[in-house]
């Protein structure tokens, strides 16, 4: 079975369980955006994608990075929903586990197939790199349908933002940019329009 991976990026994503569920938006550092990512990444109509993992690299304040990785294999069903508010509360648990973190780059488990760590971007890209082959989804890389994708892929998505001049810099000689067209969607739409495409080449 194929795997894909999406590391997201978030630059100002809380790093601490302090935002207001009911302002997730105006409090969290737009982990509203990370709770739709997740449901583009897994979600089905009727089905769960198993062979997906998302790693959210949150760095935002008070003590960044925090990063969660949810594991396709292992959660267990209905853990994972398409509403935002059961997501975020998913976030909630895993950072208030990661305001305990000592170690720089030992997982948590918090709940089956999903873990917090203090691991870096880098950190991520790096891992990621001995079993993927490594995408940058970027307006100005190479369109998607001229990809001869591997079987096991992975791709890097900024945030609202998108990602600083130093992340792109690390990127250079690691990961191929490639585009699903000029515009900036949004990072949800990006994840799904991938899935959507690797699903029709049967990858």
């Amino acid at each position: 079975m194929s795997f894909r991976i999406f590391i997201i990026k978030a630059n100002e994503a809380r790093t601490k369980a302090d935002f207001n569920l009911k302002d997730l938006p105006g409090t969290s550092g737009r982990i509203d955006l990370l709770c739709r990512t997740l449901s583009s990444a897994f979600l089905l109509s009727h089905g769960f994608r198993k062979n997906v993992r998302v790693w959210l690299n949150l760095n935002g304040p008070p003590i960044p990075p925090k990063t969660i990785r949810f594991e396709g294999q292992e959660i267990k069903p209905k853990t994972l929903n398409p509403d935002e508010l059961s997501t975020a509360k998913l976030i909630i648990k895993a950072l208030k586990v990661g305001e305990t973190i000592k170690e720089p780059s030992k997982e948590h488990e918090i709940l089956p197939g999903i873990y917090v760590s203090n691991l870096t971007f880098e950190d991520i890209i790096r891992r990621t790199l001995r079993n993927s082959t490594l995408y940058y989804l970027h307006e100005k890389g190479k369109d998607i349908s001229q990809i001869r994708f591997n079987r096991n892929v992975a791709f890097v998505l900024g945030d609202h933002l998108g990602l600083k001049i130093e992340d792109e810099r690390f990127l250079e000689n690691l990961a191929e940019k490639v585009s699903i067209g000029r515009k900036s969607y949004l990072t949800s739409h990006v994840v799904s329009y991938v899935n959507i495409t690797l699903d029709r080449l049967m990858i």
